[in-house]
Protein backbone atom coordinates (compact mmCIF):
# COMPACT_ATOMS: atom_id res chain seq x y z
CA UNK A 1 0.00 0.00 0.00
CA UNK A 2 1.56 3.23 -1.04
CA UNK A 3 0.75 6.11 1.05
CA UNK A 4 1.19 9.82 -0.10
CA UNK A 5 3.25 12.57 2.37
CA UNK A 6 2.40 16.07 2.06
CA UNK A 7 4.80 18.60 2.61
CA UNK A 8 4.15 21.63 4.56
CA UNK A 9 3.85 24.90 2.64
CA UNK A 10 6.93 26.30 4.37
CA UNK A 11 9.27 23.12 3.12
CA UNK A 12 7.27 23.36 0.00
CA UNK A 13 8.25 27.24 -0.83
CA UNK A 14 12.09 27.04 0.51
CA UNK A 15 11.58 28.95 3.47
CA UNK A 16 13.97 27.88 5.39
CA UNK A 17 13.11 24.32 5.93
CA UNK A 18 14.73 21.55 4.98
CA UNK A 19 14.01 18.51 2.81
CA UNK A 20 13.55 16.54 6.04
CA UNK A 21 10.94 19.10 7.80
CA UNK A 22 13.69 20.45 10.42
CA UNK A 23 13.19 24.19 10.56
CA UNK A 24 16.11 26.39 9.79
CA UNK A 25 16.97 28.66 12.71
CA UNK A 26 16.00 32.22 12.71
CA UNK A 27 18.35 34.87 13.65
CA UNK A 28 17.28 36.33 17.43
CA UNK A 29 14.85 38.78 17.74
CA UNK A 30 16.91 40.64 20.87
CA UNK A 31 19.02 42.87 18.60
CA UNK A 32 16.35 43.93 17.29
CA UNK A 33 14.16 44.80 20.24
CA UNK A 34 17.53 45.96 22.04
CA UNK A 35 17.78 48.75 19.42
CA UNK A 36 14.16 49.82 19.55
CA UNK A 37 14.46 50.22 23.50
CA UNK A 38 17.51 51.98 22.94
CA UNK A 39 16.19 54.48 20.61
CA UNK A 40 13.78 55.64 24.22
CA UNK A 41 17.26 55.85 26.40
CA UNK A 42 18.67 59.43 26.08
CA UNK A 43 22.00 58.38 27.69
CA UNK A 44 25.47 59.78 26.12
CA UNK A 45 29.03 58.20 26.34
CA UNK A 46 31.67 60.78 25.23
CA UNK A 47 35.06 58.93 23.81
CA UNK A 48 37.42 61.05 22.64
CA UNK A 49 36.04 63.01 19.47
CA UNK A 50 33.52 59.92 19.45
CA UNK A 51 29.90 61.10 20.99
CA UNK A 52 28.08 57.30 21.54
CA UNK A 53 24.73 57.00 22.68
CA UNK A 54 22.90 54.02 23.09
CA UNK A 55 21.51 53.10 20.45
CA UNK A 56 25.16 53.72 18.46
CA UNK A 57 26.72 51.26 20.92
CA UNK A 58 24.12 48.47 20.22
CA UNK A 59 24.24 48.88 16.23
CA UNK A 60 28.29 49.10 16.66
CA UNK A 61 27.82 45.82 18.39
CA UNK A 62 25.27 43.85 16.03
CA UNK A 63 27.03 45.51 12.63
CA UNK A 64 29.64 43.03 11.89
CA UNK A 65 27.40 39.81 12.24
CA UNK A 66 24.21 41.63 10.25
CA UNK A 67 26.72 42.59 7.67
CA UNK A 68 28.02 38.66 7.27
CA UNK A 69 24.33 37.53 7.14
CA UNK A 70 23.69 39.99 4.41
CA UNK A 71 26.50 39.46 2.32
CA UNK A 72 27.12 35.85 2.73
CA UNK A 73 23.32 35.47 1.45
CA UNK A 74 22.18 33.45 4.33
CA UNK A 75 19.21 35.99 4.78
CA UNK A 76 18.29 35.31 1.07
CA UNK A 77 18.96 37.23 -2.13
CA UNK A 78 19.72 40.84 -2.18
CA UNK A 79 17.27 43.64 -3.45
CA UNK A 80 17.12 46.83 -5.06
CA UNK A 81 16.85 48.52 -1.89
CA UNK A 82 20.27 46.74 -0.38
CA UNK A 83 22.37 48.41 -2.93
CA UNK A 84 20.98 51.73 -3.66
CA UNK A 85 21.45 52.08 0.53
CA UNK A 86 24.97 51.17 0.15
CA UNK A 87 25.23 53.76 -3.02
CA UNK A 88 23.88 56.31 -1.09
CA UNK A 89 26.33 55.51 2.28
CA UNK A 90 29.50 55.30 -0.43
CA UNK A 91 28.38 58.46 -2.04
CA UNK A 92 28.18 60.39 1.09
CA UNK A 93 31.43 59.37 2.44
CA UNK A 94 33.23 60.69 -1.26
CA UNK A 95 31.45 63.71 -0.55
CA UNK A 96 32.32 64.26 2.57
CA UNK A 97 36.20 62.78 1.89
CA UNK A 98 36.73 65.64 -0.80
CA UNK A 99 34.70 68.84 0.63
CA UNK A 100 35.15 68.29 4.71
CA UNK A 101 38.31 66.20 4.64
CA UNK A 102 40.17 63.24 5.94
CA UNK A 103 39.86 64.50 10.00
CA UNK A 104 36.35 65.04 9.71
CA UNK A 105 35.04 62.68 7.50
CA UNK A 106 35.99 59.62 8.78
CA UNK A 107 34.35 60.06 12.47
CA UNK A 108 31.06 61.30 10.68
CA UNK A 109 31.00 59.05 7.65
CA UNK A 110 31.63 56.08 10.14
CA UNK A 111 28.73 57.30 12.07
CA UNK A 112 26.29 57.59 9.61
CA UNK A 113 27.49 54.43 8.21
CA UNK A 114 26.34 53.07 10.95
CA UNK A 115 22.99 54.77 11.31
CA UNK A 116 21.94 54.15 7.75
CA UNK A 117 23.21 50.92 6.65
CA UNK A 118 23.56 49.26 9.85
CA UNK A 119 19.90 50.04 11.24
CA UNK A 120 19.41 48.96 7.67
CA UNK A 121 20.52 45.43 8.27
CA UNK A 122 19.42 44.96 12.02
CA UNK A 123 15.57 44.92 10.77
CA UNK A 124 16.54 43.15 7.35
CA UNK A 125 18.62 40.57 9.17
CA UNK A 126 16.67 39.76 12.02
CA UNK A 127 12.84 40.09 11.09
CA UNK A 128 12.81 37.09 8.85
CA UNK A 129 8.91 35.41 9.18
CA UNK A 130 5.10 37.29 10.18
CA UNK A 131 5.65 35.93 14.22
CA UNK A 132 9.18 37.62 14.42
CA UNK A 133 7.76 40.89 12.60
CA UNK A 134 4.63 40.89 15.16
CA UNK A 135 7.20 40.51 18.06
CA UNK A 136 8.58 43.53 16.98
CA UNK A 137 5.33 45.33 16.61
CA UNK A 138 3.99 44.54 19.74
CA UNK A 139 7.01 45.45 21.54
CA UNK A 140 7.12 48.80 20.00
CA UNK A 141 3.59 49.47 20.72
CA UNK A 142 4.42 47.95 24.69
CA UNK A 143 6.86 51.06 24.56
CA UNK A 144 4.60 53.56 23.90
CA UNK A 145 1.90 52.31 26.13
CA UNK A 146 4.86 52.25 29.07
CA UNK A 147 5.83 55.88 28.40
CA UNK A 148 1.91 57.17 27.94
CA UNK A 149 1.32 58.20 31.60
CA UNK A 150 4.95 60.15 31.57
CA UNK A 151 3.63 61.96 28.42
CA UNK A 152 0.40 62.75 30.26
CA UNK A 153 2.13 63.98 33.28
CA UNK A 154 4.71 66.32 31.37
CA UNK A 155 1.28 67.69 29.24
CA UNK A 156 -0.42 68.76 32.13
CA UNK A 157 2.59 69.63 34.48
CA UNK A 158 5.11 70.50 32.16
CA UNK A 159 7.74 68.85 33.61
CA UNK A 160 9.58 65.93 32.18
CA UNK A 161 9.95 63.21 34.45
CA UNK A 162 11.75 60.57 32.60
CA UNK A 163 14.23 63.26 31.68
CA UNK A 164 14.76 64.38 35.44
CA UNK A 165 15.35 60.62 36.45
CA UNK A 166 17.78 59.46 33.59
CA UNK A 167 19.94 63.14 34.28
CA UNK A 168 20.37 61.51 37.91
CA UNK A 169 21.39 58.28 36.33
CA UNK A 170 23.84 59.24 34.19
CA UNK A 171 24.42 62.51 31.91
CA UNK A 172 21.83 63.34 29.97
CA UNK A 173 21.03 66.11 27.56
CA UNK A 174 18.55 69.09 29.02
CA UNK A 175 14.49 69.03 28.30
CA UNK A 176 14.38 71.55 25.22
CA UNK A 177 12.14 75.30 25.90
CA UNK A 178 9.19 74.47 23.98
CA UNK A 179 6.47 76.97 23.77
CA UNK A 180 2.65 75.31 25.03
CA UNK A 181 -0.02 75.29 22.39
CA UNK A 182 -3.47 74.95 23.01
CA UNK A 183 -2.86 75.59 26.71
CA UNK A 184 -0.67 72.24 26.63
CA UNK A 185 2.98 71.56 26.76
CA UNK A 186 4.54 69.17 24.26
CA UNK A 187 5.61 66.26 25.06
CA UNK A 188 9.44 65.35 24.55
CA UNK A 189 9.82 62.73 26.92
CA UNK A 190 13.74 61.14 26.32
CA UNK A 191 13.58 62.18 22.90
CA UNK A 192 15.05 65.25 22.78
CA UNK A 193 12.39 67.10 20.91
CA UNK A 194 8.68 66.88 20.47
CA UNK A 195 8.67 66.53 16.97
CA UNK A 196 10.97 63.08 17.49
CA UNK A 197 8.69 61.83 20.13
CA UNK A 198 6.00 62.68 17.66
CA UNK A 199 7.44 60.87 14.63
CA UNK A 200 8.18 58.14 17.09
CA UNK A 201 4.94 57.26 18.42
CA UNK A 202 2.89 58.03 14.83
CA UNK A 203 4.92 55.32 13.01
CA UNK A 204 3.44 52.88 15.04
CA UNK A 205 -0.30 53.62 13.95
CA UNK A 206 -0.59 51.62 11.02
CA UNK A 207 1.66 48.64 12.56
CA UNK A 208 -0.70 48.30 15.26
CA UNK A 209 -3.67 48.66 13.69
CA UNK A 210 -2.73 46.25 10.92
CA UNK A 211 -0.42 43.59 12.76
CA UNK A 212 -1.21 43.54 16.56
CA UNK A 213 -5.04 44.05 15.53
CA UNK A 214 -4.71 41.28 13.07
CA UNK A 215 -7.66 38.67 14.62
CA UNK A 216 -9.00 41.00 17.17
CA UNK A 217 -12.07 42.01 17.61
CA UNK A 218 -13.32 45.91 16.10
CA UNK A 219 -13.00 47.23 19.38
CA UNK A 220 -9.52 46.13 20.30
CA UNK A 221 -7.94 46.77 16.82
CA UNK A 222 -9.52 50.48 16.95
CA UNK A 223 -9.09 50.60 20.85
CA UNK A 224 -5.00 50.00 20.40
CA UNK A 225 -4.70 51.93 17.24
CA UNK A 226 -6.25 55.57 19.21
CA UNK A 227 -3.77 55.00 22.21
CA UNK A 228 -1.28 55.28 19.12
CA UNK A 229 -3.08 58.27 17.90
CA UNK A 230 -3.40 59.65 21.36
CA UNK A 231 0.36 59.55 22.21
CA UNK A 232 1.14 60.86 18.99
CA UNK A 233 -1.12 63.90 19.22
CA UNK A 234 0.46 64.52 22.88
CA UNK A 235 3.49 66.37 20.95
CA UNK A 236 1.36 68.86 19.38
CA UNK A 237 3.91 69.10 16.18
CA UNK A 238 2.15 69.23 12.81
CA UNK A 239 4.74 67.27 11.08
CA UNK A 240 4.08 64.09 13.32
CA UNK A 241 0.06 65.26 13.26
CA UNK A 242 0.23 65.23 9.60
CA UNK A 243 1.36 61.40 8.63
CA UNK A 244 -1.12 60.49 11.47
CA UNK A 245 -3.74 62.16 9.54
CA UNK A 246 -2.52 60.66 6.64
CA UNK A 247 -2.24 57.00 8.10
CA UNK A 248 -5.51 57.04 9.22
CA UNK A 249 -7.17 58.54 5.71
CA UNK A 250 -5.57 55.71 4.21
CA UNK A 251 -6.53 53.14 6.96
CA UNK A 252 -10.19 54.32 6.39
CA UNK A 253 -9.87 53.72 2.70
CA UNK A 254 -8.48 50.65 2.79
CA UNK A 255 -11.51 49.24 5.60
CA UNK A 256 -14.53 51.32 3.45
CA UNK A 257 -13.44 50.19 -0.03
CA UNK A 258 -11.86 46.67 1.09
CA UNK A 259 -13.79 44.24 -1.45
CA UNK A 260 -13.11 46.78 -4.33
CA UNK A 261 -10.05 45.73 -6.00
CA UNK A 262 -9.44 48.76 -7.71
CA UNK A 263 -9.23 51.26 -4.54
CA UNK A 264 -5.82 52.04 -4.61
CA UNK A 265 -5.62 52.96 -8.50
CA UNK A 266 -8.69 55.10 -7.77
CA UNK A 267 -7.14 56.85 -4.75
CA UNK A 268 -3.66 57.49 -6.77
CA UNK A 269 -5.52 58.94 -10.19
CA UNK A 270 -7.85 61.08 -7.18
CA UNK A 271 -4.66 62.54 -5.72
CA UNK A 272 -3.37 63.06 -8.96
CA UNK A 273 -6.08 64.98 -10.57
CA UNK A 274 -7.06 67.29 -7.28
CA UNK A 275 -2.92 68.28 -6.92
CA UNK A 276 -2.95 69.10 -10.64
CA UNK A 277 -6.68 71.10 -10.42
CA UNK A 278 -5.28 73.02 -7.47
CA UNK A 279 -2.05 73.65 -9.32
CA UNK A 280 -3.90 75.08 -12.65
CA UNK A 281 -6.00 77.16 -10.23
CA UNK A 282 -4.52 78.47 -7.00
CA UNK A 283 -2.45 81.15 -6.95
CA UNK A 284 0.22 79.35 -4.86
CA UNK A 285 1.97 76.18 -4.93
CA UNK A 286 0.21 72.67 -3.93
CA UNK A 287 2.93 72.71 -0.90
CA UNK A 288 2.46 76.35 0.62
CA UNK A 289 -1.35 75.51 0.52
CA UNK A 290 -0.97 71.88 2.29
CA UNK A 291 1.76 73.69 4.83
CA UNK A 292 -0.44 77.00 5.60
CA UNK A 293 -3.73 75.04 6.46
CA UNK A 294 -1.86 72.12 7.90
CA UNK A 295 0.70 73.60 10.35
CA UNK A 296 0.38 74.74 13.91
CA UNK A 297 1.91 77.97 13.50
CA UNK A 298 1.95 79.69 10.36
CA UNK A 299 5.33 81.16 11.35
CA UNK A 300 6.58 77.80 11.14
CA UNK A 301 4.81 76.90 7.91
CA UNK A 302 5.65 79.89 6.19
CA UNK A 303 9.64 78.60 7.34
CA UNK A 304 9.49 75.46 5.27
CA UNK A 305 8.43 76.96 1.97
CA UNK A 306 11.39 78.89 2.37
CA UNK A 307 13.58 75.69 3.30
CA UNK A 308 12.29 74.46 0.15
CA UNK A 309 12.89 77.15 -2.02
CA UNK A 310 16.53 77.86 -1.25
CA UNK A 311 17.66 74.62 -0.37
CA UNK A 312 16.52 73.98 -4.25
CA UNK A 313 18.60 76.93 -4.94
CA UNK A 314 21.87 75.68 -3.40
CA UNK A 315 21.24 72.31 -4.76
CA UNK A 316 21.53 74.01 -8.31
CA UNK A 317 24.06 75.51 -7.28
CA UNK A 318 25.90 72.30 -5.82
CA UNK A 319 24.35 69.31 -7.60
CA UNK A 320 26.83 66.41 -7.79
CA UNK A 321 28.63 66.78 -4.50
CA UNK A 322 26.64 69.26 -2.69
CA UNK A 323 28.03 71.69 0.06
CA UNK A 324 29.51 69.09 2.35
CA UNK A 325 29.21 68.68 6.17
CA UNK A 326 30.70 71.37 6.96
CA UNK A 327 29.23 73.65 4.15
CA UNK A 328 26.40 76.44 4.55
CA UNK A 329 23.57 76.07 2.27
CA UNK A 330 22.40 79.15 0.55
CA UNK A 331 19.38 81.48 2.56
CA UNK A 332 18.83 85.06 3.69
CA UNK A 333 20.34 85.99 6.68
CA UNK A 334 17.10 86.27 9.08
CA UNK A 335 16.64 82.24 8.20
CA UNK A 336 18.21 79.77 10.87
CA UNK A 337 20.26 77.27 9.46
CA UNK A 338 17.82 74.15 10.47
CA UNK A 339 16.70 72.53 7.64
CA UNK A 340 13.39 70.57 8.53
CA UNK A 341 12.68 68.64 5.46
CA UNK A 342 14.30 65.23 5.24
CA UNK A 343 14.27 64.68 1.70
CA UNK A 344 15.75 67.37 0.95
CA UNK A 345 18.89 67.52 3.03
CA UNK A 346 20.60 64.44 1.40
CA UNK A 347 20.63 66.22 -1.59
CA UNK A 348 22.13 69.31 -0.02
CA UNK A 349 24.76 68.50 2.01
CA UNK A 350 25.90 65.34 -0.54
CA UNK A 351 24.39 66.24 -3.59
CA UNK A 352 21.65 65.15 -6.28
CA UNK A 353 23.19 61.70 -6.75
CA UNK A 354 22.80 61.45 -2.55
CA UNK A 355 18.86 62.41 -2.38
CA UNK A 356 17.93 60.22 -5.82
CA UNK A 357 19.61 56.96 -3.73
CA UNK A 358 17.62 57.66 -1.09
CA UNK A 359 14.44 58.20 -2.74
CA UNK A 360 15.16 55.02 -4.75
CA UNK A 361 16.21 52.68 -1.30
CA UNK A 362 12.52 54.05 -0.03
CA UNK A 363 11.12 53.45 -3.21
CA UNK A 364 12.71 50.23 -3.48
CA UNK A 365 11.27 48.98 -0.26
CA UNK A 366 7.77 50.13 -0.55
CA UNK A 367 7.06 50.09 -4.28
CA UNK A 368 8.35 46.13 -4.06
CA UNK A 369 6.44 45.09 -0.99
CA UNK A 370 3.16 46.59 -2.21
CA UNK A 371 3.65 44.89 -5.68
CA UNK A 372 4.62 41.47 -3.78
CA UNK A 373 2.00 38.88 -4.91
CA UNK A 374 0.80 35.46 -3.39
CA UNK A 375 0.96 36.50 -0.26
CA UNK A 376 -0.66 34.96 3.05
CA UNK A 377 -3.57 36.68 4.27
CA UNK A 378 -1.57 37.52 7.56
CA UNK A 379 1.14 38.56 5.92
CA UNK A 380 -1.22 40.79 3.66
CA UNK A 381 -2.03 42.50 6.46
CA UNK A 382 0.89 43.10 7.81
CA UNK A 383 1.85 44.18 4.64
CA UNK A 384 -0.47 46.73 4.86
CA UNK A 385 0.51 47.99 8.39
CA UNK A 386 4.33 48.28 7.12
CA UNK A 387 3.17 50.64 3.95
CA UNK A 388 1.33 52.61 5.78
CA UNK A 389 3.54 53.36 8.83
CA UNK A 390 6.19 54.09 5.97
CA UNK A 391 3.46 56.39 3.86
CA UNK A 392 3.66 58.53 7.35
CA UNK A 393 7.25 58.77 7.43
CA UNK A 394 7.42 59.93 3.96
CA UNK A 395 5.12 62.57 3.96
CA UNK A 396 6.26 63.69 7.48
CA UNK A 397 9.74 64.02 5.87
CA UNK A 398 8.50 66.63 3.57
CA UNK A 399 8.29 68.70 7.32
CA UNK A 400 10.56 67.83 9.63
CA UNK A 401 14.11 66.24 9.63
CA UNK A 402 14.82 62.96 10.78
CA UNK A 403 17.65 63.03 13.03
CA UNK A 404 18.87 61.05 15.67
CA UNK A 405 16.82 58.02 17.20
CA UNK A 406 14.12 58.49 14.67
CA UNK A 407 16.39 58.33 11.53
CA UNK A 408 17.68 55.30 12.89
CA UNK A 409 14.45 53.46 13.38
CA UNK A 410 13.11 54.82 9.72
CA UNK A 411 16.36 52.84 8.68
CA UNK A 412 15.20 49.80 10.54
CA UNK A 413 11.57 49.73 10.03
CA UNK A 414 12.67 49.92 5.89
CA UNK A 415 15.04 47.03 6.68
CA UNK A 416 12.43 45.32 8.39
CA UNK A 417 10.40 45.14 4.80
CA UNK A 418 12.52 42.92 3.73
CA UNK A 419 10.81 39.37 4.59
CA UNK A 420 7.85 40.54 2.35
CA UNK A 421 10.31 39.69 -0.51
CA UNK A 422 11.16 36.21 0.55
CA UNK A 423 9.61 32.97 -0.06
CA UNK A 424 8.74 32.79 3.72
CA UNK A 425 5.80 35.76 3.09
CA UNK A 426 4.09 33.67 0.63
CA UNK A 427 4.61 30.12 2.87
CA UNK A 428 3.31 32.17 6.02
CA UNK A 429 0.25 29.91 6.97
CA UNK A 430 -2.03 30.83 9.88
CA UNK A 431 -5.65 29.34 8.37
CA UNK A 432 -7.02 26.29 9.98
CA UNK A 433 -5.90 22.82 8.28
CA UNK A 434 -7.52 21.21 5.79
CA UNK A 435 -10.57 19.55 6.90
CA UNK A 436 -10.56 16.15 7.72
CA UNK A 437 -12.51 13.27 5.76
CA UNK A 438 -15.34 12.23 7.52
CA UNK A 439 -14.61 8.71 7.69
CA UNK A 440 -11.31 9.54 9.31
CA UNK A 441 -13.00 11.32 12.10
CA UNK A 442 -15.74 8.98 13.04
CA UNK A 443 -12.99 6.38 12.94
CA UNK A 444 -10.99 8.16 15.21
CA UNK A 445 -13.63 9.04 17.72
CA UNK A 446 -14.70 5.44 17.37
CA UNK A 447 -13.66 3.57 20.55
CA UNK A 448 -13.27 0.01 18.84
CA UNK A 449 -11.43 1.57 15.64
CA UNK A 450 -13.02 2.87 12.56
CA UNK A 451 -16.69 3.20 12.81
CA UNK A 452 -19.03 0.82 10.92
CA UNK A 453 -20.18 2.09 7.61
CA UNK A 454 -16.52 3.21 6.89
CA UNK A 455 -14.60 2.30 3.98
CA UNK A 456 -12.57 -1.10 4.14
CA UNK A 457 -9.74 0.21 2.46
CA UNK A 458 -9.43 3.16 5.22
CA UNK A 459 -6.13 3.95 6.85
CA UNK A 460 -6.76 2.83 10.50
CA UNK A 461 -6.11 5.30 13.62
CA UNK A 462 -2.29 5.96 13.87
CA UNK A 463 -0.73 4.44 17.10
CA UNK A 464 2.62 3.74 18.60
CA UNK A 465 1.35 0.48 20.54
CA UNK A 466 1.26 -2.85 17.87
CA UNK A 467 -2.10 -3.84 16.91
CA UNK A 468 -3.18 -6.96 18.98
CA UNK A 469 -5.76 -9.69 17.40
CA UNK A 470 -8.81 -9.58 19.02
CA UNK A 471 -10.27 -12.63 20.30
CA UNK A 472 -13.73 -14.01 18.61
CA UNK A 473 -17.11 -13.41 21.08
CA UNK A 474 -18.10 -16.48 22.29
CA UNK A 475 -21.84 -17.34 21.41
Amino acid sequence: MAYAVTLPASAASGSGTSATGARAKAPPLWPAKLLLLSLAVPFFFPLGPIFLTADRIVLIIAFAPCFFLWASGRIGRKIFADYALLGYCLWMGLSSFILDGPSIAVEAVGINFIESFGAYLVGRCMVRDADAFRSIVRFFFLMILLMLPFALHETVTSRNMLLEIANRVWPSYGDVPKDPRWGFDRVALTFYHPILYGVFCGACFGLTYYVLGYGCSAFMRFLKAFIVAFACFLSLSSGPMTALVAQLCVTVWDRVLKNFRKRWTVLITGVVCAWGGLAMVANRSVPEIFLTYFAFNTGTAYNRIRIWEFGTITVQQNPILGIGLTGDWFRPWWMSGSMDMFWLVPAVKHGLPAGILMHLTFLGIFVAVANKRGLSERAASYRMGLLVSLLGFYLAGWTVHYWKVIYVLFMFLLGTGGWFLSPAAQADTEAAPPPEPEDARRSRYARGGPATGSRPDAAPRYSRFPARPRAPRQT
